[in-house]
């Protein structure tokens, strides 16, 4: 049997530099008002995990990423179809980013926040309070012992990451990786996510091509002043001569360097990454190129290849596997390879 949708009124409290003092419908089923004294003095009193201030203030945040805990004397009433009480909570807290978003872009003095108290069915008294994704639970399985060379490995990466600058900065954007996707309820931070997965990548590729690029600069140049003259003998019996200079710019970028899909070709054997893993670096980078580096719309099912992982922490989502393979290939390599 199909659940009727029902109708969701969700209660949140906000604050922001300008409210209304009466009621004030902002647009069908979505409402601000203050609240009264008896009403404000409840939600004071049922704050769980918010600090108590005793600053004359009747408003505050605490962040909590990805959500607020808000204590106001205003609240928005959110109301909202769903069959489920999740489904609803859901659709509101989109219309609540929406709302303090545009309330925060075009009212002067300063941000708006919103943090969601209560959420009951039309029509019924009993009140819920609402299921918040404020954490995130990573099952490990049981540890096996450690393999000869283990501590080794990790250490002789720790004095990469530790006194090399290139191994440093992929770090900071490994961690920073990290940081956003171990953070409940994370989707508006996909693209972030997947920016600090290929800047690893990214770093690696370019502060290693650059080493080598130093020990072979007389090489590249004979390569390029050769191709010069060859495409300036050739271009004259070329009928297509836009399009000749165009693929003749991509060679020239290829030779010196600048084409980062060239360059991913060039240092992947030197880190020992195999072909699938390099096919994917590829991949990702011109994901990122077309729908991260480009103004326009992604979709959420856009970032489920790379940013899907298992449910334990041995099953890595894509982007992770390709930034620790170029992090961990080159934090490997002998160190006179490796030049900052």
């Amino acid at each position: 049997m199909t659940q009727r949708k029902a109708t969701w009124q969700t209660l949140w409290l906000i604050v922001g530099p300008r409210l209304p003092q009466t009621e004030f419908m902002v647009r069908d089923g979505v409402y601000l008002a203050p609240l009264t004294n008896e009403v404000y003095e409840r939600f004071k009193l049922n704050e769980d995990a918010s600090p108590r201030f005793s600053g004359n203030t009747d408003g505050y945040v605490v962040h909590y990423p990805p959500r607020d805990d808000v204590l106001s004397r205003y609240r928005l009433q959110i109301d909202v179809e769903g069959k489920e009480q999740d489904e609803a909570v859901a659709q509101a807290e989109q219309i609540a980013n929406r709302l303090t978003t545009s309330l925060s872009l075009s009212v002067p003095g300063g941000r708006y926040f919103a943090g969601l108290r209560r959420v009951r069915r039309a029509g019924e008294t009993q009140e819920f309070l609402p299921w918040s994704q404020s954490a995130l639970v990573t099952l490990h399985t049981p540890p096996k012992p450690f393999k000869p060379g283990d501590i080794d490995s990790a250490l002789k990466l720790f004095d990469r990451l530790e006194n090399n600058p290139v191994a440093g900065n992929a770090y900071v954007h490994l961690q920073t990786a990290w940081q956003l996707q171990s953070t409940a309820g994370s989707k508006p931070l996909q693209r972030s996510i997947l920016q600090h997965y290929v800047l690893c990548m990214e770093t690696v590729v370019t502060g290693l091509a650059a080493s080598l690029r130093k020990d072979q600069a007389e090489k590249l140049r004979l390569e390029e002043r050769a191709f010069a003259l060859a495409f300036a003998e050739e271009l004259p019996r070329r009928s297509d001569k836009p399009k000749a200079i165009r693929e003749a710019s991509t060679k020239l970028r290829d030779i010196s360097g600048a084409n980062m899909l060239a360059l991913i070709d060039l240092v992947a054997p030197i880190l020992g990454i195999g072909e699938q893993v390099l096919e994917n670096a590829k991949e990702l980078y011109r994901f990122r190129s077309r729908t991260l580096s480009h103004p326009g719309r992604s979709r959420p099912e856009d970032f489920v290849k790379w940013l899907t992982a298992g449910p334990t922490t041995d099953k890595f989502c894509l982007a992770d596997v390709v930034a620790r393979a170029f992090l961990s290939g080159f934090c490997t390599l002998s160190a006179p390879t490796i030049k900052s």
